[in-house]
């Protein structure tokens, strides 16, 4: 009968656990679109767009650098 307790108590223990890594902790990014495609730009003309960023995780997102390519 203790085996089975024991047992129990695991099983619920792995599952508390794994749906707390579900959940996650700590920043998490969340980007709608990774590139954008301008086609022909006529030269000297400034180009621009906007990505949307968003932290949809519980602790602070940093974001140090970006690199255009």
């Amino acid at each position: 009968m203790k085996r089975y307790i024991v047992m129990s108590m695991v099983l619920v223990g792995l599952l508390w656990t794994s749906s707390l890594l579900a959940e996650g902790t700590g920043p998490r990014i969340e980007v709608k679109e990774i590139q954008h495609d301008f086609g022909k730009v006529v030269q000297g003309i400034q180009a621009s767009y906007v990505f949307s960023i968003r932290n949809i995780g519980n602790e602070a997102l940093v974001i140090e650098r970006v690199v255009p390519s």
